[in-house]
């Protein structure tokens, strides 16, 4: 069957967008100044939030945005990656960016791409920009991709700087100790930009309050500003008390499960207390964090039998999957499929499942570096030596046979990297 003359178009110049990934990660702001200053500097134009962070980033973005567009503003949303289309990198009021605007972008200045030697994500930062400056969003939130001093969207000079949970990762990048890390995350601080950090280790958080002291910022932790209790908990969403400055809720619906979703939601509320100029209303809160929706974060695939999705992608991430489902179900395990990226670190992967884990199949990435479906078993058996642990490197062939095997009463978890999305959207025909 011939694909449509549009469908071609966008996946060719997909794929020379993506063919920029093979120049790797080049550290510095030299190339994505010289490229937005070639374009007009949208970046100047736009009212930004900055938010960096080693896990969560994705879903406090989202929910913020979701509360600002509930308020009735013009929300620029860009975050990464995405699961299935490129297209969700970029969104406005919850709108996905056209094929269309992506093809002109890249039409309109591929000789700039080229002449500055832009990188995949500087390219999709200044897609991002011009795009939001163009509809004239009313503010743009901003997730960096990757650390945060030399982050491509790190030319900003943002409403608020926002810091997440800092955990290890990249750390081939970033530095191999958490201090370093965190400093490479304060790296958005801003002269003069109030700081909102979600809870941190006291290490962590010094460093953090240090760097804004440094830089004359105000200096807003999270945890201090809101108290947020669990009333109920389901198979999909917490009810939750919320006690803040400016906002008092006592049963709102969290579409999110485990408490790192909580410290998330913290962080949000510390925001909004914090964008009072706005004048966002208490409906328009509860509005915007009820209609959330972030895929791929424990997000429940069936409900009978009992399948969750997670990108958790690191030991942190992983290790918040597997406290929730230990919380949300106990004295119950969960069968898992996993694959991973082949460049993670996984040595305790078995130690921190161990408690919610009866039964594991080991699957591959499509179209990706994964870690061996046969390494990645042995690793785990070292820990898991009383479950058994099966291999099929087809994720096709692995979730027929899983899902087959569940009966009503049966858990599942799957758990892999974003690049395992697809074919987990497809297999159970989600729309994302």
């Amino acid at each position: 069957m011939n694909l449509p003359e549009k469908n071609i178009t966008i996946q060719q110049k997909l794929d020379y967008l993506y063919a920029l990934d093979g120049k790797g990660i080049k550290p510095g702001l030299k190339r994505i100044l010289e490229f937005l200053d070639r374009i007009g500097n949208p970046q100047k134009q736009l009212t930004t939030i900055h938010v960096a962070g080693t896990n969560g980033k994705g879903s406090t973005c989202a929910i913020l945005a979701s509360v600002l567009s509930a308020s009735g503003l013009k929300v620029g949303l860009y975050t990464s990656p995405h699961l299935v289309h490129f297209n969700e990198r970029i969104r406005i009021n919850g709108k996905k960016i056209s094929d269309t605007e992506i093809v002109e972008f890249l039409d309109r200045y591929q000789p700039i791409i080229e002449e500055v030697d832009s990188t995949f994500f500087e390219t999709t930062t200044a897609l991002a920009f011009e795009y939001f400056n163009k509809n004239k969003v009313d503010i743009a939130i901003l997730e960096t991709g990757l650390g945060g001093r030399y982050d491509a969207t790190n030319v900003v000079n943002p409403l608020l700087s926002v810091i997440t949970s800092i955990g290890k990762d990249h750390e081939e990048f970033l530095g191999n100790t958490l201090a370093k890390i965190a400093m490479e995350k304060a790296g958005i601080i801003k002269s003069g930009t109030p700081v909102i950090s979600a809870k941190q280790r006291p290490q962590l958080r010094r460093i953090l309050e240090n760097e804004a002291q440094r830089n004359r910022c105000h200096f807003v932790y999270a945890p201090d500003w809101c108290q947020i209790k669990v009333r109920r908990q389901y198979s999909d969403r917490q009810l939750v008390t919320i006690e803040s400055d400016h906002f008092h809720f006592d049963e709102l619906k969290f579409p999110f499960l485990g408490d790192h979703q909580l410290i998330n939601l913290k962080t949000v509320m510390a925001v909004l207390n914090n964008l009072q100029s706005l004048q966002i209303n208490p409906a328009a809160v509860e509005k915007g964090i009820a209609a959330t929706r972030w895929h791929g974060r424990l997000e429940l695939l069936s409900r009978n039998p009992l399948v969750y999705y997670d990108v958790g992608h690191n030991l942190h991430g992983i290790r918040q999957v597997a406290q929730t489902l230990e919380k949300t179900f106990p004295e119950k395990k969960f069968k898992l499929l996993i694959a991973l990226g082949y460049h993670k670190k996984i040595g305790s992967l078995g130690k921190i499942l161990s408690k919610i884990i009866a039964e594991v199949v080991v699957s591959e990435i499509p179209g990706a570096r994964s870690i061996p479906a046969i390494t990645l078993a042995a690793i785990m058996k070292r820990d898991l030596p009383a479950v058994t642990i099966s291999v099929e490197p087809d994720l096709r062939l692995s979730l027929q046979r899983i899902m087959k095997s569940l009966g009503a009463k049966d858990r599942l978890l799957i758990l892999g990297s974003h690049y395992f999305a697809p074919a987990i959207y497809d297999f159970f025909k989600i729309n994302v």
